[in-house]
């Protein structure tokens, strides 16, 4: 029988300079931005950051359910895409806010055959942590903590 756990991951988010943000989780750091004109792009934009975790996780489970099975491949190079109009979030009512489709193209450098990369794909697109919650769409909660000026 699997043991229940449960974790809580947190990450901090400062507001820098124009639109960059310091995102920072434990011990690390990444740098979120906008493009130009907005921001300074030194970093990925939020929905780029949100693609990427899918991207990555999905990786990561790739790798962990070919080590567990003994399936050898050479590489796994996941692209995620997503189709975003940014009207929606401008204001216009008709548009939707967010992505109206995200895709996963797997590239594959594997001597595995076909049935069991099958598998595999279907064991990381339904494991997938990341995008378990992007499809169930968790509870969420806001909570302002006003700081005064001093």
């Amino acid at each position: 029988m699997l043991k229940k756990s449960a974790k809580v991951y947190r990450v901090n988010c400062e507001m820098k300079e124009k639109y960059q943000v310091a995102m920072t989780a434990r011990e690390h750091l990444v740098i979120a931005d906008e493009p130009k004109p907005y921001g300074d792009n030194v970093g990925m934009t939020p929905v780029e950051l949100l693609l990427g975790a899918l991207g990555a996780c999905k990786t990561m489970v790739f790798n962990a359910y070919a080590a567990q099975k003994k399936i050898p491949y050479e590489s796994c190079h996941i692209e995620v895409e997503g189709d975003f109009d940014s009207a929606g979030y401008m204001g216009d009512p008709t548009v939707p806010i967010g992505f109206s489709e995200i895709r996963t193209i797997y590239h594959l450098s594997t001597s595995a055959d076909r049935a069991t990369i099958d598998a595999m794909i279907a064991h990381v697109e339904h494991h997938c942590p990341v995008a378990a919650t992007i499809d169930v769409a968790p509870k969420k909660s806001v909570v302002v903590n006003l700081c005064k000026d001093s």
